[in-house]
């Protein structure tokens, strides 16, 4: 029989985490659709649940000089209405569904859920954050790259839960394109975020993310870095060969929101867009 467990603390939560292999639910907003088998009938679980909606000691959003720091329960909608949260995830957050989910969702939860068109793994990528994951024993904190292994597929230990989110301050100048069948409701056809600085002409720092066009979100250090402390006009004359850096890396599929050539050729022109941009 599925055990369903509703700690008051984070500490309680821990404890049953210790001894037990949950689902950890908290808006539910994905894993509820995830185990949804059809209209009329109840989700399907095959394992305990613990619903941790109510660890308030979990919603908070604060901040140093270098980081802003979001608590695994911290809606949608705290994150929006905060004078700490970066622009650029308000730009995404705000287009993210509906205004009933991003009342319920958090950013825990839909990094977690690992869906390679999750919409604010785009950001949490170019800004290099982390998520920090704690058990009854230990604490540690992983980079979201490196967190998310593939399509609903995580380096969650069964004994640990998301209990913070860490973003890096950073002063790059951004630019995000979400392209969807509407506005906001609909699941991301494939989602982009560039960001770069430019100081005397040099190209100081340049981020580049791609969503939905691989099992996780398409990032190379080793590409940014090749044309980071060039010139900004030599970045520009170059957007060809950067592209077809990108190329073996882009393999998007065909879906029902979408087809792959549609994708990868979206990418590309958001890409090439974006790069035009570095002055």
């Amino acid at each position: 029989m599925i055990k369903q467990f509703v700690p008051n603390s984070l500490k309680e939560a821990l404890e049953i985490l210790s001894t037990n292999n949950c689902y950890i639910m908290s808006g539910g907003t994905d894993l509820m659709v995830q185990k949804h088998k059809s209209s009329g009938l109840l989700p399907v679980f095959d394992k305990d649940i613990l619903y941790v909606a109510n660890l308030k000691e979990l919603d908070y959003i604060k901040e140093d000089k270098k980081n802003i720091y979001v608590g695994a329960e911290t809606r949608y909608i705290e994150m929006l209405e905060s004078p700490l949260i970066p622009v650029e995830f308000k730009q995404v957050i705000s287009e993210i569904a509906s205004p009933a989910i991003r009342n319920m969702a958090t950013m825990a939860g839909n990094i977690a859920n690992a869906s390679p068109a999750g919409d604010t793994l785009v950001p949490l990528n170019l800004f290099n954050a982390s998520v920090v994951l704690q058990s009854k024993t230990k604490k540690r904190e992983v980079l979201v790259k490196d967190f998310i292994l593939g399509v609903r597929k995580i380096d969650r230990h069964p004994d640990e839960m998301i209990v913070e989110i860490i973003i890096p301050k950073t002063d790059l100048k951004t630019s995000y394109t979400k392209v969807g069948g509407r506005k906001a409701e609909s699941i991301t056809k494939i989602s982009f975020m560039g960001g770069y600085k430019v100081e005397d002409g040099i190209v100081k720092d340049l981020r580049i993310a791609f969503g939905s066009v691989s099992i996780k979100v398409v990032s190379s250090l080793e590409i940014e870095q090749k044309y980071t402390g060039i010139s900004a006009n030599e970045l520009r004359a170059r957007i060809d060969d950067i592209v077809n850096e990108y190329d073996w890396l882009v393999k998007p599929i065909t879906d029902q929101r979408s087809t792959k050539e549609y994708r990868k050729k979206v990418a590309f022109n958001l890409l090439r867009d974006f790069l035009k941009k570095v002055k």
